[in-house]
């Protein structure tokens, strides 16, 4: 079994051996790593080649600027494995025998394994444990039932760099990462649990994701909420046009529940958003689509004050925090 462990580079000269060195440590040897350098401006693409000369399973793809989903998708035109592992160039593997371990559970050729992360505070230096688990019933289990156990327990996550997938069903339906928005992962993994059809939980945290400060999950703009508000509403209308609902529709609706109270979180934070209070109104009744426990926090608030005291709400919270 081969894994493709794909890598976007941009500006991270500070990060990137200690990712690299991570993957080529490892216990199980049969890997590729693909560095796309996306028009870096600092020394990464140097260092991207330094690598490739040392080691033969280091490829590098050079290219203009094209964002992180541009770099993922090329990446993935690239992979040569049976399994594709995404990652962030400036995070790492949790320890030298994630891969053996991913290997062994992915035996039985599941169409994706998920496994738990760590994240490593960069300010202070500590490592946060894993904050949630994957003790639920799997056996005999139909996908979309596990799924919908792990949004109700806050054990579900868009994030590409917390699983790994099998290639050909990437390429079979034709899943790539939407190019131009912030949190492509999320619009992208709806796709892939539409067309899975088999799913190994790894109860142990297999992955240390960066947290530092400037970065795009620690900065919210005005694009951040604009491009969720776009992803509720593509997969909404992807839903809507379904023949016949099924039980992976309630995953993603479930899934998108969760989305929409992110959104309300966002607006509450930001001051130059009101002219999308309209279009965040209209999408108030995703509220009624999941079990998880933060939104059934946010639907009974809303039917006690309305879209805008839910807002207030959360204005209020965010002060006294």
């Amino acid at each position: 079994m081969k894994f493709s462990i794909i890598l976007p580079c941009y500006n991270v000269e500070k990060y990137i051996r200690v990712c690299i060195d991570s993957i080529l440590q490892q216990t199980y040897k049969d890997f590729e790593v693909i560095l796309v350098d996306d028009g870096a401006k600092d020394s990464t693409p140097r260092i991207c080649d330094e690598y490739a000369e040392k080691d033969a399973r280091v490829k590098v793809i050079h290219k203009p600027n094209g964002g992180q989903a541009d770099a993922r998708n090329v990446g993935l035109e690239a992979a040569q494995g049976d399994y594709i592992c995404y990652m962030d160039s400036d995070d790492l593997l949790a320890n030298d025998n994630v891969l053996q371990l991913l290997a062994d559970k992915a035996g039985g050729n599941p169409d994706i394994v998920h496994y738990k992360f760590q994240e490593w505070f960069e300010s202070d230096g500590h490592i946060a444990p894993c904050r949630f688990d994957y003790r639920i019933p799997t056996q005999g289990r139909s996908v979309a039932d596990i799924y919908c156990d792990l949004i109700d327990k806050e054990a579900y996550y868009n994030s590409a760099w917390s699983k790994i997938i099998r290639r050909d069903l990437l390429m079979e339906n034709q899943i790539r990462f939407e190019k131009g928005i912030v949190g492509e992962d999320n619009e992208w993994y709806y796709h892939v649990v539409m067309a899975a059809k088999s799913l190994v939980l790894v109860d142990e945290p297999l992955y240390v994701y960066r947290r530092r400060q400037g970065s795009t999950t620690t900065t919210t703009t005005r694009k951040n909420l604009v491009d969720q508000l776009h992803v509720l509403d593509k997969w909404e209308k992807i839903l809507q046009a379904k023949v016949t609902d099924d039980s992976r529709t309630t995953v993603v609706r479930s899934s998108l529940a969760k989305q929409y109270c992110s959104a309300l979180i966002i607006y509450a934070g930001l001051t130059d958003v009101s002219d999308l209070y309209p279009e965040l109104k209209r999408k108030s009744h995703m509220l009624r689509y999941s079990r998880n426990k933060r939104v059934i926090v946010f639907r009974r608030i809303k039917r006690l004050l309305g879209i805008k005291g839910l807002i207030v709400a959360l204005k209020t919270a965010k002060r006294l925090r």
